[in-house]
Parts: C-alpha cells; sequence; structure tokens
C-alpha cells in the first residue's frame, strides 16, 4: 500500500511538473537524474553532486590540517588549492541548482535511488519538501552562497577562513537534515 501511495503521488508530481513546465513556468533546471522540466531530484542530487565535493573536502582538510584541526597553508601545495577551487566549484554550482529549481521530489521514482536506505521515509520527505518548498530553497540558496564564499577563500589561499567554512559545512547541512529528512530523530529532545 505504501509503495502504491508513493508511485501515485510521484506520478502526481510529474504530472504537476509537466503542467507547470508547459505552463512557461519551469526554468529547465535540472539534477542528476531530472527529465528537462525544473524539477529536482534530491536522492540523486545529495548522492551525486551534492556528496562528492563535500566528501572530497572534508577529507582533504584531514590530509592537511595542523594540531587543531585548521588547514595547515604550509601543507597546502598548489594542487591541494586548485583541487579545492575545484571541488567548492562543483559544490556551488550543484547547490545553486538545487536552489533555483521550482520543484522538489524526494526521489525520482524510475531512477536508481527510487528506493530508500532503512529508516527513510521518502513519502514523509516529500509531504515535508510539498509542505515547505520556501524553506527548502532557503537552505539550498544557504548552501550556495555558503560554497561559494569556500571558492572565494580557496582562491585568495585564506587557509584561516577555509577551515572556518569547512567547519561549518556540517552545521549548513545537518540544519536542513534536521528539518526536512531526518526530523523526527530530534523530536523531543532537550
Amino acid at each position: 500500500m505504501r509503495h502504491a501511495l508513493l508511485i501515485a503521488s510521484a506520478g502526481a508530481t510529474l504530472l504537476a511538473a509537466c503542467a507547470a513546465n508547459q505552463a512557461g513556468t519551469g526554468q529547465n533546471v535540472t539534477s542528476a537524474d531530472a527529465a528537462s522540466d525544473d524539477t529536482y531530484y534530491l536522492r540523486a542530487g545529495m548522492i551525486e553532486q551534492i556528496n562528492p565535493p563535500t566528501e572530497f573536502i572534508w577529507n582533504m582538510q584531514v590530509e592537511v590540517m595542523d594540531d587543531y584541526g585548521n588547514f595547515d597553508s604550509a601543507l597546502m601545495t598548489q594542487e591541494h588549492w586548485a583541487n579545492l577551487q575545484d571541488q567548492a566549484q562543483l559544490l556551488a554550482q550543484a547547490s545553486q541548482r538545487m536552489a533555483e529549481a521550482s520543484r522538489y521530489v524526494a526521489a525520482d521514482p524510475d531512477g536508481p535511488y527510487a528506493n530508500a536506505p532503512v529508516g527513510t521515509d521518502l513519502a514523509a520527505i516529500q509531504q515535508r519538501l510539498d509542505a515547505s518548498t520556501p524553506a527548502y530553497r532557503a537552505l539550498s540558496d544557504n548552501l550556495a552562497r555558503h560554497s561559494e564564499r569556500l571558492l572565494a577563500a580557496s582562491r585568495a589561499k585564506d587557509a584561516a577562513l577555509v577551515t572556518q567554512l569547512v567547519n561549518d559545512m556540517q552545521p549548513t547541512c545537518k540544519a536542513c537534515h534536521d528539518a526536512f529528512w531526518y526530523p523526527e530523530e530530534y523530536q523531543n529532545q532537550p
């Protein structure tokens, strides 16, 4: 029954997105597995576009950090700075595409990420997205702006600011995950 509801909901979502696009309201913003409409599929976008540069940046921090967890400019080679700039730019572009979408779908029912991991309720996530689209867009825009600041700091080779921005990425991501992906985990907590 749950799968039938999810499929019906996804079908209605796709039909609504197509109707909106035919009416000329679409911006033709796509995610990893989106069709030519302005629907952003969150699981595909996160797995294929947001997570890879984020994980690369976090792993780089471990590789070039000092004893206090800061980016150490003495350990940062030209290659490190170039890689950091590339990954920050990928993250900024991916998060900007996400922020500019006019429709969000938790997972493309026909895509490779249609089956949710254990403990993830895609139908509940979709309800939260539908109920709070402007809030999700604002959080996506916040990630895009944060990524653009990280890109600027990496271009300036400002290790202290890079450290601050990289350390602040986790709470930036978590704010959205807490509100849209796993809010039930944080209910009834002090």
